[in-house]
Formats: C-alpha cells, structure tokens, sequence
C-alpha cells in the first residue's frame, strides 16, 4: 500500500486522522452543531492507495497536464504486520450492503459518503476499513480506520516525491500529466501548515 501526503509540522502523515469528517469515507462523528471536530471517541482513518499512481491520482487530483509537486510532499510504501480485514466496496460490493455502486468513485454528496463510512465502522466492528475503487482514476483505495495494526514501512520506505522523481514520472505518464518541482512559497499546503 502507499500513502502520498505532504507534511505537516505537527501531525504524523502516517497516523489516522481523528479530526473530520472531511473526506469520503470518514467514520467521525459531528459536533451538534453538524461541524468536523477532533472526534471525542478517536475515531481516525488513513486514506492509502493500492499504487502509487492511484496515490497521485487522490492526492493530485484537480492538476492537468502539469502537476506542481514541493518538497514537502512524501510517498511511503506500507504493509500491515498481519493481515488485515477490508470490506470490499468495488464491484458489487456496495450494493451488497444496500449503497449505490458509486458511494467510492462517482460524485456522491460527502455527507453521504461520510454516513457510509460511519455506518460500516459502526456495524462491522470486526472490519479494519473499506478497499474502493478511487474517483479519480479508477486504482483501488482503502480507507484504513484507526483500529486496524499499525502499518510498517517496506523496503523503500517513506521518501520525499522529489527523492523518488523517476517513480513519479512514470506514474503520471500513464495518467497524462507530468511532474513539475514547485518551491515551498507557492505551495498552498505548506502555507497553510507554516512550513517555510
């Protein structure tokens, strides 16, 4: 599995996300007044890709031909100690619990998405999170929750996109785009997290 993420000073790119709901299939509660929140019960997913093109696809998505890359931005290659139980979303996956087949990919209201989520960390406790198919290019996503093992680096390990620039190149090639370095003043992630 890889997760591309950018830095940031104070969270760990490699921890489940306990702040939200903000992506599509975020398990966290809402305050009462409907808004994200820290979830109070620790509720937390990490959101990873089956390949690092799907990685740059979720993580790049609204960049085409030319995708603006800092040296922040990170890939880290990851497995599981042990194996790790999926709800299976692609296919007929999401009909099988009664969802529409494009709560994963297709352009469904994230409120909707996120009480998908909710629902499945809810009734399969069992589960560690959910396999989709990304909206973006079509690759295998997980959304890994908060009470699956800690994932372990593989060899390669977690680099800087920048490190890994050939990698990159191929990636987008087959989706159409190239890479481009962007410096750290115009990136809008590192402003928003005061990098400088």
């Amino acid at each position: 599995m890889v997760r591309v993420y950018h830095e940031h000073p104070v969270h760990d790119g490699l921890a489940p996300r306990t702040y939200g709901p903000l992506a599509r299939f975020d398990p966290h509660v809402r305050d009462r007044h409907q808004r994200p929140r820290e979830d109070p019960n620790g509720r937390g997913v990490l959101y990873l890709a089956r390949d690092l093109a799907t990685g740059l696809a979720e993580a790049f998505p609204d960049q085409w031909p030319e995708v603006r890359i800092c040296p922040n931005a990170r890939a880290s290659w990851l497995q599981p100690p042990a194996p790790i139980r999926l709800l299976d979303l692609t296919g007929n996956g999401a009909m099988a619990i009664g969802a529409v087949g494009t709560v994963g990919w297709g352009n469904e209201p994230r409120r909707r998405t996120q009480r998908w989520g909710r629902r499945i960390y809810e009734q399969y406790p069992t589960l560690d999170g959910i396999v989709y198919n990304g909206a973006h290019q079509g690759g295998e996503s997980i959304a890994l929750w908060d009470r699956a093992p800690e994932l372990e680096l593989r060899p390669g390990g977690d680099s800087k996109l920048w490190t890994v620039w050939s990698r990159v190149v191929v990636a987008l090639a087959d989706q159409g785009r190239y890479p481009r370095r962007a410096a750290i003043e115009a990136c809008l992630a590192c402003s928003r997290s005061r990098f400088t």
